[in-house]
């Protein structure tokens, strides 16, 4: 019975791993659009650097959107 434990143990290891992955990709697709909506928001204010209106912004926030800002450069530049 020993070795039927081993051969049956990576299809169970298998198949929990796969329903864990759709699991994740259901909730990334259902997540989808406020991450879209947030990243708008963000490429929006970064529009605003070297203006009045990025001063405007608080401090907290300048830092999200810099963040954005380098994340998005370095996608490019790959």
């Amino acid at each position: 019975m020993g070795s039927q434990d081993q051969h049956r143990r990576p299809d169970l290891h298998a198949a929990i791993g796969a329903r864990l992955t759709e699991q994740q990709q259901t909730a990334d697709e259902a997540a989808r659009p406020d991450r879209e909506a947030y990243e708008e928001r963000l490429d929006a204010d970064a529009a605003l650097f070297g203006t009045a209106g990025w001063l405007a912004l608080p401090e907290a926030r300048r830092h999200q959107v810099g963040a954005h800002m380098a994340r998005t450069a370095r996608k490019q530049a790959a």
